[in-house]
């Protein structure tokens, strides 16, 4: 198998690489090759032993005869080959200094011309002598324009050592003969293993220089140490991206749209550069470090506070974290890999789950394996084995399982009053639904008239069933029940005996994710007082009404034509106790809604919309909790000044509170309402209310309590 990985090329996007002539082919690809291979020589109790070249000058260094010769050797016409000799031939050059022009100059040796796309492809053809060979378990080579390197296995890395000098004698002999030359102080010699009685530190002579292998050195702009941990470079990349991020922050004049473009332009792929090869090896500590720059580049977005987290500054600012960007990363790579034709080396790459030496290419095409979306994660179990299990009642007898009628089960000494809920799954026309219906039963009638109903698409066949779709239906009446529901007797009847089973026994299955939430709301709605209650219904029970309109419900989301719908398992959450008062400010968090919030406003509107959102704000109570006020009671003397009291309460703002009044009167005291935050009554449909969020920030600039100049 033969190889020239000089055409390589990152797609020039914001998520980083190196740009070269062909989009098939990347450097971070040709790192991905170079990690299989040591990998594959570790599992083969070898040494993989490289040695890494630099073409001074690069382009400026091609002597165009030779390159003529090659074209001609490589069969290129004629006529094309003179055009490009016309190219390369007759060049000049000016100076331009301070609106001062120098005169023309005559290049004798120009090289190739930078900047032109036709560069990189006649580079290629200029060191194809030097970078084809064949790629094999005894050795193989990757290049990027002025970048070479070349690698040889043995048992030692001193049983390498003639390899190597291989290596060298051919590459100086491609030097002589092409006029070019190699830079001997950014030459790297490398011997990638981790059994220490294996490496050499012998050194090399090249043209009577030694060079002395070392344990960590840059290839292709990673930094790749003998035992492929990958601290240094991790560390080279968070200080890199914490030096453009500041560089951002200096930027003051931004809008938040502005500024989060830049930080996807110039940030992000700083830090994760070939983030395939290396993320892998991001624990908590390397995690740390790039944190720092993704802070800063969030307060450079939003001007939000160095104390509010980093998952809901990132929230606010409507980034990814670290994490998801090279989650995202990944599935990319291996969605383009399905892409790359034969001839390339990792489409020939056997892919193969062993013990020993687990590679980072394996694991991606192991995790993403017969799919191309991304899968559920199923853990070992749903929820900790103390966790207390919900009871659900059903029967092996049908018609008791069944008895779920108004008329039994409510009558005027009931002590809660009740709220029956029927929910149910449809799978036709190459759709997976759900929906349902709510009933209020506190007169104790059985015709009381339904007051909710929801029918929801949750997507193809071939990617849910009915079991998920029962799962979801229970979970969102669940989500959508208030925090404000008091004494209240909620039942909850479905006829899919297996989604309750789930439930009331979650394992190791599919659906952890929305049983979860399940759980999370159930046991929320009982710290009002209320009980939750789950029955099984028969299909067969016609006396049930309710069951048959929670199924018209279910049929209506898989009617020709409809739309799909994300599953709620899929959306992003802030992480367990984290963010408390954001989470009950905005149900919809992390969410695109945000960039609506705050990509039209100015950097001043942003810095305090963010305060206000976050709750670290410029009031006493937080100033007083970071011991910048002596007491967290407002000036007014009623209370505490929180968010709420600066916004809706203060009589020292009554005046300028008009603006909020204008909006909606009703909704004063609202907070989720004014700060463009989602509730738990509002629907799937809900969008922010940007008049009443520019009403607050009017308020707030017109208080001038929340500048940096007041206190």
């Amino acid at each position: 198998m033969e190889t020239d990985l000089t055409s390589i090329d990152s797609g020039q996007d914001s998520r980083g690489g190196r740009g070269g002539p062909d989009l098939q082919r990347s450097a971070e690809q040709a790192l991905l090759l170079l990690q299989e291979h040591i990998y594959k020589a570790w599992r083969n109790r070898k040494v993989l032993s490289l040695i890494s070249f630099d073409v001074k000058g690069a382009y400026n260094g091609v002597f165009k005869d030779r390159l003529l010769q090659r074209l001609e050797a490589k069969g290129i016409p004629k006529g094309l080959v003179k055009w490009i000799d016309a190219f390369c031939s007759n060049r000049s050059a000016t100076i331009v200094v301070n609106g001062y022009t120098s005169g023309r100059r005559d290049l004798p040796q120009a090289g190739l011309p930078q900047g032109s796309p036709l560069s990189p492809v006649l580079f290629l053809f200029f060191n194809a002598d030097l970078v084809q060979c064949k790629i094999d378990a005894k050795g193989g080579s990757i290049a990027f324009i002025d970048d070479y390197s070349a690698w040889v296995t043995g048992l030692t890395a001193e049983a390498n050592r003639v390899g190597i000098q291989a290596v060298i004698d051919r590459a100086l002999e491609w030097e002589r003969r092409s006029g070019a030359t190699f830079e001997e102080d950014k030459t790297v010699i490398i011997h990638f293993t981790r059994h220490h009685e294996r490496t050499d530190e012998s050194p090399y002579t090249i043209k009577g220089q030694a060079i002395i292998p070392k344990k960590s050195g840059k290839i292709l702009g990673l930094v790749m140490d003998s035992e492929l941990r990958y601290e240094e470079h991790v560390k080279e990349a968070a200080t890199r991206g914490l030096r453009a991020a500041m560089c951002l922050r200096r930027l003051k004049m931004l809008t938040p749209r502005t500024a989060r473009q830049l930080f996807v332009a110039t940030v992000a792929p700083t830090m994760d550069y070939a983030s395939n090869v290396w993320s892998h090896r991001r624990g908590v500590r390397e995690t740390k470090w790039l944190n720092e720059a993704q802070k800063m580049g969030v307060q450079a977005i939003t001007g939000a506070f160095k104390t509010v987290s980093m998952a809901v500054a990132e929230a606010e600012a409507g980034i990814l974290p670290i994490g998801e960007r090279h989650a995202q990363a990944g599935t990319r790579l291996y969605v383009n890999m399905q892409a790359l034709p034969k001839t390339h080396p990792l489409a020939t790459l056997r892919v193969r789950e062993t013990r020993r030496y687990l590679s980072p290419l394996t694991k991606l095409a192991l995790a993403h394996e017969g799919v191309i979306a991304r899968m559920e994660t199923i853990e070992p179990y749903a929820l900790p084995p103390w966790h207390r299990h919900m009871v659900v009642k059903y029967d092996s007898d049908k018609e008791a399982a069944a008895d779920v009628d108004t008329g039994d089960n409510v009558t005027e000494t009931s002590s809660m009053r009740q709220v029956l809920i029927a929910t149910s799954a449809s799978a036709r026309n190459g759709l997976v639904g759900m929906g349902g219906v709510v009933r209020n039963t506190a007169s104790g009638g059985v015709n009381d008239d339904v007051i909710a109903k929801y029918s929801v698409t949750l997507g193809l066949r071939d990617e849910q069933n009915a079991y998920m779709a029962e799962l979801e239906a229970i979970a969102m009446v669940l989500r959508c029940m208030p925090d404000g529901l008091r004494h209240r007797e909620v039942i909850i009847a479905t006829r899919n005996r297996s989604a309750l089973q789930a439930i009331a026994k979650p394992r190791q299955q599919s659906g952890q994710g929305t049983i979860r939430e399940i759980y999370k709301h159930v046991e929320r709605l009982e710290k009002g007082g209320n009980t939750i209650e789950m029955r099984w219904v028969s299909s067969t029970d016609e006396s049930f009404t309710l069951r048959a309109k929670a199924k018209a419900e279910a049929r209506k989301a898989t009617d020709s034509g409809c739309r799909v719908t994300n599953p709620p398992k899929q959306r992003m959450m802030l992480p367990e106790g984290v963010g408390g008062y954001s989470k009950r400010l905005d149900k919809a968090l992390p969410g695109k809604h945000t960039r609506t919030l705050y990509d039209a406003l100015k950097r001043r509107e942003s810095a305090i919309l963010v305060q206000l959102r976050t709750g670290m704000a410029r009031v006493n109570r937080y100033l007083h909790r970071i011991g910048a006020a002596e007491t967290d009671t407002c000036d007014c003397g009623q209370e505490e000044e929180t968010v709420e009291h600066f916004l809706f309460r203060c009589p020292r703002w009554d005046e300028q509170r008009e603006h909020m009044r204008n909006v909606d009167r009703e909704m004063i005291g609202n907070l989720s309402f004014f700060l463009g935050g989602k509730t738990a009554e509002d629907g799937h449909r809900w969008s922010p209310n940007l008049g009443a969020v520019r009403a607050v920030i009017k308020f707030a600039i017109s208080t001038g309590r929340l500048d940096a100049t007041q206190t």
